[in-house]
């Protein structure tokens, strides 16, 4: 498991990400934060193909799917999530 945490960039807003792996691909993640357009993905863990979210655009994540209608466009914290996966890859992640 590791622990992530960052800003958004828009506005400023703590977000902080918990990452356990289930198996070799499923990551599941324990978000929490302040962000009102963040509240579909901090009140229940959620599972994700760790892989499929590193290499698919932005557009067709899982984890944007699941802020559809709440995300605001220049919020960072897709690319925030995207960073806290990788890190909870490790080593697995500089090989791919």
């Amino acid at each position: 498991m590791c622990q992530y945490g960052f800003e958004c960039k828009r506005c400023g807003i703590r977000i902080n990400v918990k990452a356990e792996h289930q198996n070799m691909q499923d990551v599941m993640l324990n978000i929490s934060s302040d962000c009102p357009n963040l509240s579909p993905v901090t009140r229940t863990p959620i599972v994700l193909d760790a892989m499929h979210e590193l290499m698919v655009p932005k557009e067709e994540s899982e984890f944007m799917k699941l802020l559809d209608g709440h995300h605001a466009k220049d919020c960072t914290a897709y690319e925030g999530m995207i960073d806290a996966i990788g890190f909870s890859l490790g080593r697995y992640y500089e090989i791919a």
